[in-house]
């Protein structure tokens, strides 16, 4: 098995669920950190592709399928018993076919760490503008994100046992709230200063192509579901009737938190805001260069959780043991390097990425799942799922145009989002 398709995000909390298995509340909270972080940054931007009322029904359409396919996972986990999306592809779809997860859960990884290096290289050059002004640090990102990567990155992405992190992913969650809380408090506090009421009223609503790419960004905000099979294996109580209660309570205030920030976001820097929306801010107020600051560290420490995903990919498309592994770590860092400074902008780079990867996992391969899961006789399933008397859903015609839904919106919305991005449309 591939470590990185067996754990999740962030560790659970400890105590009893260790052994026993994660109970509802804890499977809530960390499925919400794993949607809920340094992404809340982006969705600013979405509402200014859109409109106001245009971002909303993004947002709704993005959350409905984005909760519905991982429900779908949930439920084709419970009816074969799979722990990982490698198990999951291999019963259903086979094992012929299974280095296809690899290699787009490998590229989903990687822009992951392209994005965090590209924030850590905004909030470096942002933070150095106030604190060193007149340095290289603050005029040239390359210079700061070399500097950080050599002296406190490639020591991280080397650690076999990222357990010892858990404790700064906490404080990295708790500082992306504070700097969250700053945005929201100097919106409405200031509201009247900024014209926020008057931003929301003239761009309530205008319908352009760009929508499409505000969906590929709300995508991207919801995308947890590489890890829904480790989620439902780990539930001490394996019901997909839990599974779904998890998933609906944590979607649920994910869509909004996301649209509150969104609009809060928009409000205050209308036109001008920039995907990453600290980066909007004058460097002249304190408060923003520690925010800035804070910011970085946490996503130095919040980048080998996402490195070592990416290298046991890398690791399982080659069939390559674990081991003596440095050469592929300072290529692969080389790679998220380069790719850091190539991008400037963490939206563009979360769109491309929400549009084309994002969809695989979370539209088209659980509508896939789901579909062969309807062509599997009732007797060849382990029936894992003894507590839940759920009929088999995916045989009904609801789901199966449910399905069909799915793999219309990723594949059509996905490719339209790029079309319009590179200016084809």
């Amino acid at each position: 098995m591939v470590w990185s398709l067996q754990k999740p995000l962030l560790p659970r909390l400890k105590g009893r669920e260790n052994h026993e298995g994660s109970t509802l509340q804890s499977t809530v909270i960390n499925l919400l950190k794993n949607m809920v972080g340094a992404g809340l940054l982006n969705v600013c931007i979405a509402f200014k592709y859109s409109s106001v009322v245009g971002g909303l029904l993004a947002m709704t359409l993005s959350s409905f399928v984005c909760t519905a396919g991982f429900l779908m996972l949930g439920y084709c986990c419970s009816k074969t018993g799979s722990k990982t999306f490698r198990e999951l592809w291999n019963v259903l779809l086979g094992s012929r076919t299974e280095k296809v997860v690899d290699l787009v859960l490998f590229f989903h990884t990687l822009f992951s760490c392209v994005g965090y290096i590209t924030l850590i290289g905004d909030f470096s050059v942002k933070s150095c503008s106030g604190l060193l002004p007149g340095t290289i640090f603050a005029a040239r990102r390359e210079a700061s994100i070399a500097v950080i990567v050599v002296l406190f990155i490639f020591p991280l992405a080397q650690l076999r046992n990222l357990d010892r992190l858990k404790y700064t992913s906490a404080i990295g969650l708790f500082i992306t709230g504070f700097a969250c809380c700053y945005v929201f408090y100097d919106v409405v506090a200031n509201a009247t200063e900024y014209g926020a009421v008057d931003v929301l009223r003239d761009n309530f609503w205008f319908l352009k192509l760009d929508i499409f790419k505000t969906i590929s960004l709300f995508n991207g905000s919801f995308s947890a579901h590489y890890n829904a099979p480790t989620y439902y294996a780990e539930m001490k109580n394996k019901s997909f009737h839990d599974f779904a209660k998890a998933t609906f309570i944590a979607f649920g205030i994910a869509t909004f938190l996301f649209t509150l920030f969104g609009l809060a976001g928009y409000a205050r820097f209308g036109d001008q805001v920039m995907g990453n929306v600290l980066k909007s801010y004058s460097p002249d107020d304190p408060m923003v260069q520690l925010a800035w600051l804070c910011m970085m560290v946490s996503t130095v420490f919040v980048f080998p959780h996402a490195f070592q995903r990416m290298r046991s990919s890398w690791n399982a498309i080659i069939n390559k043991p674990p081991g003596a592994q440095r050469f592929t770590t300072v290529a692969l860092l080389a790679v998220s390097v380069y790719g850091g400074v190539a991008f400037d902008d963490i939206a563009v780079i979360k769109m491309i990425k929400g549009a084309t990867l994002g969809v695989s996992i979370m539209f088209i391969f659980p509508a896939l799942f789901c579909i062969s899961l309807g062509n599997v006789p009732d007797e060849a399933l382990p029936s894992p799922d003894p507590n839940s008397k759920l009929l088999r859903m995916e045989k009904k015609p609801l789901v199966k145009w449910l399905c069909g839904l799915m793999l219309f919106t990723g594949i059509g919305q996905g490719a339209l989002a790029l079309l319009v991005h590179y200016k084809v449309m």
